[in-house]
């Protein structure tokens, strides 16, 4: 949904149920017209959708959230501060088609935000 418009992936590794990425979030999306003008926010919606587009990503199957189970935002992301933020997944399969997700978001020093959610894999449309 925002790769490639809000974000792009500037760097990445996988092994078995673990992933990491550096992506870098792009300040002139029209996200960040309303939110806010002159100090652009990451809207914490976005934060926890950059998960499932990771997801998606490495699983190369579209997916769909069915539960938050547990979002922690620490702290605000603004795009011009840091030129790459990391994410940080770990996952396991419940069922068929049926994953829970940890996600870790931070810059440098900085822990962003923590995320736990359950993804489904859907069928392409």
């Amino acid at each position: 949904m925002f790769k490639d418009t809000l974000f792009s992936i500037v760097s990445e590794s996988a092994e078995e149920r673990h992933g990491e990425f550096g992506i870098r979030l792009h300040p002139e999306h029209p996200v960040y017209s309303g939110h806010f003008p002159n100090d652009p926010i990451t809207p914490g919606v976005c934060l926890v959708q950059i998960v499932t587009d990771l997801f998606e990503h490495l699983s190369g199957k579209p997916c769909q959230m069915t539960e938050a189970k547990n979002i922690k935002f620490l702290h605000l992301v603004r795009p011009q501060e840091h030129d790459v933020i990391r994410y940080t997944l770990d996952w396991e399969m419940v069922e068929e088609d049926l994953f829970k997700v940890k996600a870790v978001v931070s810059a440098e020093d900085t822990l962003f935000a923590k995320i736990s959610i359950t993804l489904k894999s859907t069928p392409r449309r």
